[in-house]
């Protein structure tokens, strides 16, 4: 990973801040950039974020300390080759037979509450109030217990 699609990834997380940089002077250091600046020292002139010595030690301290890593979360086949287990036969196969759901009916939670769930997760739209007997249709007499609109939608 580059330095400079690093710094603003350890900026977001709190692990570095920008910090200004020394200003120089002539006579110039040898090691010196005129046309570099460096984007961890707030644009200094001198060197680019590539030759910073500053942030490759702050990044080695956060590596050394635990904080930052480079390991991938998902899988990698390329990393991490499956064990060789003595040879390339198949002996059984095994399929998992689709779950179906449950019915509504034997679910112990309240509607209200799952579809008030749903509706807050953005999976139901907002249709009634609060203190409305039916969340999907305002101003009706029944319940949302047992709106069979309600029960459609949720099964």
């Amino acid at each position: 990973m580059m330095y400079e699609d690093l710094l603003p990834s350890l900026i977001a997380n709190q692990m570095a801040v920008i910090t200004p940089g020394k200003i120089y002077q002539p006579s110039f250091p040898k090691w010196y950039d005129f046309n570099a600046t460096c984007t961890y020292h707030g644009n200094t002139p001198g060197h680019s974020i590539k030759k910073c010595l500053a942030l490759k030690y702050k990044v080695q301290n956060l590596i050394d300390a635990g904080w930052l890593t480079f390991q991938e979360d998902q899988p990698n086949v390329k990393a991490n080759l499956p064990a060789n287990h003595g040879g390339g036969a198949v002996n059984a196969i095994e399929s998992d037979r689709p779950r179906r759901s449950k019915p509504l009916k034997d679910v112990a939670t309240p509607r209200r509450f799952i579809f008030e769930a749903l509706q807050k997760g953005g999976v139901i739209p907002h249709g009634g109030h609060k203190e409305d007997s039916c969340l999907l249709h305002p101003d009706e007499l029944h319940n949302v217990e047992t709106c069979l609109a309600v029960e459609e939608l949720l099964q």
